[in-house]
């Protein structure tokens, strides 16, 4: 079925507060997203202000505080803005990205300030307010801003009373840049800090925190009892609420290493996932609303009418027979299809290395198992690049009934998956050693030939690692590890963080058509079934029945009942049950 174009437009909001006004928002794609997601740092961070570690300069999603602001590709904008006082011309920007190491959770600032200092006599300053909430649902306050007296002080640091060793913050001011010098013209600065979320009581490394952000931006005030002197100017913006009223979503996503367990089974290399050792691989989601993986990009051809509709995920699991790798894909994929324009198409773009080694730009070792044909109904095909070493890696593709391909005259498809075997022996690798690659999941959208519009067709790749490295789209490339795990049995990738609860997620994308991934974590080894119901209460589906490994799994529903027809629209449920205990969640199909 083919795509409805939505038009949004850019609405400028004229809105009066008492004594302030609320900033006209850029007219930009990317505003104020519900979440952004927090992606794993290569290794801990020097908190001093610099910002020099590779980490901060690799592509991933941040927020932009700048009241004239025109965001895109990985920027977003903040929620709302207000003039305090004064003629705002200095228009600073202020970039706010977020990594974590575990529970350990960065926040750095780069801004251009004209002018660094404090807000007269008042407690504020330039930099960052913000508030966050503990596992306990308790709003606390971090302050990391120049609100000190007195000639070129360093920026300030406030912890929350109720964890008063809960962070550490620093600063570094750019060249030609004096604190509380309003007599020349400032150049910025750069700030980072570190909130060590298991003082706030938290033990999921990949928990959602919910924060709200302010960033202050007075200007010429420093050196006054006066904080309304007229000369001066302030301007502050926020994400969430200015006070935190509201809040925003920080995913702690992107594990940096997955183990692929060991089994004695050879693969049959058909694509379907049907082995009974997948269903305890370890696994990551790839996907815009997935938070296991590292980024992606919704790429819009310049199109800024376009929206993208068929929100995909896909499942990315590992296992290994020795040091074969095995790699399966399973995806929600309701249009499955080439670029006609182009060669870009849906499927799995791998990047491997050789053991101890990155390749350079130039000498990239790349596995396609993509949909590239155009040819309708066809599978996927299997590339190897040069530098790969012959036959070191084969894969298969399986399209379910509903599915096919490279056509959009039968509706919506269901889905595809993928296996590929990589014979790790030729990159170097043993038993042990930890496979250093990067999965990049393609998802082509109403583009083939027989329904490409611009404005209607689109794509958007996710990943797990790094998508592509260039001068002028990421200049790092960022590996992720397998660890080809002598271990059978399921034993989780962070021994100091085990599971030790019975989790149900809430399923994503939801509502959804046709297919939604439904994630859960059990403390044990132990028989998981998990079933799909209607809202009369009529068993619909079984999606698992089997006994699982203790961890981290995801299950795709592809909208399908038991007797393989069509789930109509309409409130469906999944029941989990595993030891005696089960949790019940909503979702809705609409089709």
């Amino acid at each position: 079925m083919r795509k409805l174009v939505t038009f949004s437009i850019a609405v400028t909001l004229m809105v009066m507060l008492v004594g302030f006004s609320i900033n006209t928002l850029a007219e930009g794609v990317h505003v104020d997203p519900a979440f952004i997601k927090v992606v794993s740092v290569e290794k801990p961070l020097v908190i001093d202000g610099v910002l020099d570690e590779i980490d901060w300069a690799r592509r991933y999603d941040y927020l932009v505080f700048n009241a004239k602001k025109v965001t895109g590709d990985v920027e977003y904008a903040p929620t709302g803005g207000v003039q305090v006082t004064g003629d705002y011309i200095d228009t600073t920007t202020t970039y706010v990205k977020f990594m974590h190491d575990g529970l350990d959770l960065y926040i750095s600032l780069d801004s251009d300030d004209k002018s660094v200092g404090k807000f007269g006599t008042s407690w504020e300053g330039d930099g960052l307010f913000m508030k966050i909430k503990d596992a306990n649902g308790t709003a606390v306050e971090y302050k990391l801003y120049f609100n000190l007296g007195g000639v070129d002080p360093d920026i300030h640091l406030e912890l929350p009373g109720l964890y008063p060793t809960s962070g550490s913050g620093a600063a570094f001011k750019k060249a030609g840049t004096v604190v509380n010098d309003t007599t020349q013209i400032d150049a910025g600065y750069t700030a980072e800090m570190v909130i060590h979320l298991d003082e706030l009581g938290y033990t999921d490394p990949y928990a959602e925190i919910e924060v709200m952000i302010n960033i202050f931006d007075p200007d010429n005030y420093c050196g006054t009892d006066d904080p309304y002197k007229t000369t001066g100017v302030y301007y502050k913006q926020w994400w969430g609420s200015e006070w935190g009223s509201e809040f925003r979503t920080l995913k702690l996503a992107d594990p940096p290493t997955r183990k692929a367990y060991a089994t004695e089974t050879v693969i049959t290399l058909d694509g379907q996932l049907n082995e009974d050792f997948w269903a305890g691989a370890k696994s990551v989601v790839i996907g815009v609303d997935a938070g296991l993986s590292t980024g992606g990009y919704y790429m819009q051809w310049g199109d800024t009418l376009n929206s993208y509709t068929d929100r995909s995920d896909a499942i990315v699991k590992f296992m290994h027979k020795g040091t074969d790798l095995y790699i399966g894909v399973e995806s929600n994929d309701a249009s499955v299809c080439k670029w006609s324009p182009g060669w870009e198409a849906d499927g799995l773009f791998l990047w491997m290395t050789n053991y101890g080694s990155v390749p350079a730009a130039g000498e990239r070792m790349e596995i396609k198992a993509m949909y590239f044909t155009g040819t309708e109904g066809d599978g996927i095909s299997f590339e190897l690049s040069g530098t790969v070493p012959t036959g070191a890696a084969e894969g298969a593709s399986f399209e379910p009934s509903g599915t096919v391909t490279h056509t959009e005259t039968n509706g919506p498809d269901a889905g595809y998956s993928i296996e590929i075997v990589v014979h790790t022996a030729d990159f170097g690798y043993q038993v042990g050693d930890t496979v250093m690659l990067s999965a990049c999941i393609w998802d082509l959208d109403y583009a083939s030939a027989d329904a490409f519009t611009e404005g209607v067709s689109d794509y958007a790749p996710n990943w797990w690692g790094t998508q592509w490295a260039d001068p002028g789209f990421e200049k790092y490339f960022m590996y992720r590890g397998v660890i080809l795990s002598p271990d059978a049995s399921a034993i989780d990738d962070n021994p100091t963080q085990l599971i030790s609860d019975f989790k149900l997620y809430p399923n994503v994308p939801n509502p959804f058509n046709p297919s939604t991934a439904i994630s859960f974590e059990i403390p044990t080894k132990t028989q998981v079934r998990l079933d799909i119901y209607n809202v009369l209460g009529q068993h619909v589906n079984t999606l698992v029945n089997t006994r699982m490994n203790q961890g981290y799994h995801s299950v795709v529903w592809n909208g399908m009942t038991k007797d393989g027809q069509s789930a109509p629209s309409g409130i469906y449920f999944y029941k989990l049950s595993a030891d005696q205990m089960t949790k019940v969640s909503k979702m809705v199909l609409s089709k």
